[in-house]
């Protein structure tokens, strides 16, 4: 794989911030009034540094600017310490949405060196152009990594987790529970034992993108722009974490849709699914080996299940591999947005078309307010579908994965220098 390295992380100074008043989350969930929400429970929250403006609004040059000054006056001001070189272990402890089950996913913070996406480092979902832009024209004024990429290793030989295990057993640097009641904790690591180790680890190990593609692809833009050899542009900070782990969670993203819906729709969707009116809010079996889409109509839901015999054959993507064509929300998209709702690449890229939600019952009430017209209930992508489909060189339509918890922003920034 590229290299992944130690770096010189810059942190709060927990003796002068409470550090859960201070995170903040990506930046492509910060909604509405968030970031005006996030900066009234401390001037600090690291929001002020990670969106330059608020959601829905266009940065200027002159709010990237404003970022980059507060980044600078806050280092100057001790606000932000600067680590030696170490590599970070990360926990995150949370319940998973709709159950008590307690989850921990565990993975390692460090510097990954950039290259072109190929066999070392692969994508898994497409990319707007919209979010590259605002990244990088921050990452230009800051010169620094604000937030980590989630990457996924499949440390098939155990050796990654067998350290992190072991850096665990220790007291955390960090310890901060967030609004949603998710505990982070991040150990330093600096030992050369332990660096050597994690460093001999990752040698050999590829890393797919999780989340995060749109950071990638920006730092690679600007790695271009300073020239293949600068040392400072050349890497940017990732989580990575093992394919094996315990804690990975990968939750459905649902699709509400604004279309005209055919008055005889469920009629033709009976040419390729079993069609099932159901009580209540659609819930596709995940055991269940045909496709099963949930449907929810302004006057009712239904259960759609692929039937083996149906012609979405005739609908394949024949520049794509089988693994691509097998996955849910291709299925969703071809058979249904694009042939019966004309709702077609370019649509979707616009977002003034399909809405995105990881809650069945917030799809539902989207539908029933009138605001949008139909809604689609999705199973949750595999990991190894997700796997099978980037091995096959294929990229997933956008929002086909949301790996829960989110990364928090705000633990540790790593400055290109």
């Amino acid at each position: 794989m590229a290299q992944f390295l130690p770096f010189r992380g810059l942190r709060y100074d927990q003796n002068r911030v409470e550090l859960f008043k201070v995170l903040c989350p990506p930046y492509d969930v910060i909604k509405g009034d968030a970031r005006d929400q996030l900066l009234a429970r401390d001037e600090h929250n690291i929001v002020a540094i990670e969106l330059a403006a608020r959601y829905g609004e266009t940065a200027s040059d002159a709010d990237y600017q404003k970022s980059a000054s507060i980044l600078e006056q806050w280092k100057a001001e001790g606000i932000f310490l600067r680590d030696d070189a170490a590599y970070y272990v990360y926990e995150q402890e949370f319940s998973h949405p709709g159950s008590s089950q307690i989850y921990k996913r565990r993975g390692v913070l460090g510097a990954l060196t950039l290259e072109e996406f190929g066999k070392n480092v692969q994508p898994h979902e497409h990319t707007l152009s919209g979010p590259k832009a605002d990244r990088l024209n921050l990452l230009r004024a800051l010169k620094t990594n604000t937030s980590p990429i989630f990457g996924l290793v499949g440390d098939d030989d155990g050796w990654i987790d067998a350290l992190i295990t072991d850096v665990v057993l220790s007291k955390p640097h960090v310890v901060a529970t967030d609004a949603d009641g998710i505990t982070h904790r991040l150990w330093k690591v600096c030992d050369d034992e332990t660096v050597n180790g994690i460093e001999a680890a990752f040698e050999n190990e590829s890393v797919l993108i999780a989340d995060g593609h749109h950071r990638y692809e920006t730092a690679l833009n600007y790695w271009r722009e300073h020239g293949e050899a600068s040392d400072s542009s050349s890497g940017v900070m990732m989580m990575c974490v093992s394919m094996q782990d315990s804690g990975l969670v990968v939750l459905p993203t649902h699709r509400a849709v604004k279309a005209e819906i055919p008055t005889n729709f469920l009629e033709t969707l009976a040419n390729f699914f079993k069609v099932e009116a159901v009580e209540g809010l659609p819930n596709p079996d995940v055991n269940s080996p045909s496709t099963q889409i949930g449907l929810i109509l302004p006057d009712g839901n239904y259960l759609l299940t692929l039937k083996h015999e149906s012609r979405y054959s005739e609908a394949l993507d024949r520049s794509k591999s089988p693994a691509y064509n097998a996955l849910d929300v291709v299925i969703l998209h071809r058979l249904i947005l694009d042939q019966q709702l004309k709702i077609d690449s370019e649509k979707l890229a616009s977002g003034n078309f399909v809405s995105y939600t990881i809650h069945s019952a917030d799809a539902q009430k989207m539908v029933r307010s009138g605001d949008y017209t139909a809604a689609f209930i999705l199973r949750e992508t595999r990991v190894q579908e997700v796997q099978d489909v980037a091995n096959a060189g294929d990229k997933m339509p956008q929002k086909s994965t949301y790996f829960y918890p989110k990364l928090i922003t705000g633990l540790v920034l790593r400055p290109l220098d």
